[in-house]
């Protein structure tokens, strides 16, 4: 009898001990549903036949793995299922991560919806307001794309202990950037699009400040180099700019935008042939010829730039037609220097 309530006992103590066990299983957290709101890209159901991942970690480094692969829609995937654990503590920079690459997929709207989201998280993430400072200005949106470059550069202010921070595009300075603390993670994206900002309006020695602190965060920075060139072009300090342009092309011996300002650089120094040389290393011959002759044109060189046209058709006679309406153009312009000016009758 003894034998038996002891069996009976241990059978109890078994069922109440698995009871406890899944009792503790049940209480781990168990993931959201997958949310889908920020996802566009082949059908889920598609992506994957691994088991889900368990923890947040595990669904990040899957998406990790996914994005060095190039296997965009998964890499999102992941990470969007790395959000759903309730204890995740990483979805500032998940989300950060899932809008740039919306972006890079050209899905702007959903692009902006990441970056929003992860400001919710920390509302002074850099990184995610440079990105939309970013966005808007690609979609001309130019007053947005400002007001989100400054905010990124008060939130950088901000983590380096500033005080003093920008509040309003009016109001600054030369000497209130020079002031500006800064290190290799201040965002020079930021300080560089508010120069093309203000290249765009025309504040050229404003904007040359915001290059040059982008190249003293970011030296290596070829873009900044192009733009600081091309700054001091529109400013008329044509030698200055050449230098300038001269050392982004030892960079990128190739880059398109480098080539072209050297040769406005040449033509605004008046050597026609040069700017020719460096049209040809990214054209054909009849484009190079027409594009010497455009910006000969709206120097107000008309005379000068006819030869140019006339050498494109000649090259092509099949050539787009823009090259004789430049020629048109220019001959009219011609004419019209020739006509002495009507002399008023005085009463």
């Amino acid at each position: 009898m003894m034998r038996m309530e002891v069996t009976f006992r241990r059978k109890v103590l078994a069922i109440l001990l698995c009871v406890g066990l899944v009792g503790c299983a049940s209480s781990e957290p168990e993931p959201k549903e997958f949310d889908g709101s920020l996802y566009a890209g082949k059908p889920v159901d598609s992506l994957t036949n691994e088991e889900p991942p368990k923890t947040e970690m595990e669904a990040i480094t899957r998406g990790d793995t996914a994005l060095g692969n190039k296997n965009y829609d998964l890499a999102l995937y992941e990470y969007l299922r790395s959000l759903s654990f309730p204890d995740a503590t990483h979805q500032n920079k998940t989300l950060y991560t899932v809008g740039r690459i919306h972006s890079a997929k050209g899905n702007f709207p959903l692009a902006e919806k990441a970056f929003m989201k992860a400001l919710e998280f920390d509302e002074n993430d850099v990184k995610s307001l440079e990105e939309l400072g970013m966005l808007y200005t690609k979609q001309g949106l130019t007053p947005e794309g400002r007001t989100y470059f400054f905010r990124a550069i008060n939130a950088d202010q901000v983590r380096l202990n500033n005080p003093d921070l920008l509040t309003s595009h009016s109001e600054v300075t030369e000497e209130t950037l020079k002031n500006l603390p800064y290190d290799s993670n201040s965002p020079y994206r930021s300080y560089m699009g508010l120069g093309i900002l203000s290249d765009v309006d025309n504040n050229n020695d404003i904007a040359k400040r915001y290059y040059e602190r982008a190249l003293e965060i970011n030296p290596n920075s070829t873009q900044a180099m192009i733009n600081l060139g091309y700054s001091h072009y529109m400013s008329g300090n044509y030698y200055l700019a050449q230098r300038i342009t001269n050392r982004a092309l030892k960079r990128e011996p190739d880059n398109e935008k480098a080539l072209n300002n050297l040769a406005l650089i040449y033509i605004a120094l008046g050597d026609n042939r040069q700017a020719l040389n460096i049209f040809k290393r990214n054209m054909t011959t009849p484009e190079a010829l027409n594009n010497v002759g455009y910006f000969l044109l709206i120097r107000g060189k008309a005379d000068e730039a006819i030869p140019f046209f006339q050498q494109a058709i000649d090259k092509n006679p099949s050539y787009y037609k823009v090259a004789n309406e430049n020629l048109e153009r220019a001959l009219s312009e011609v004419r019209l220097d020739k006509v002495e000016p009507i002399e008023t009758t005085k009463s």
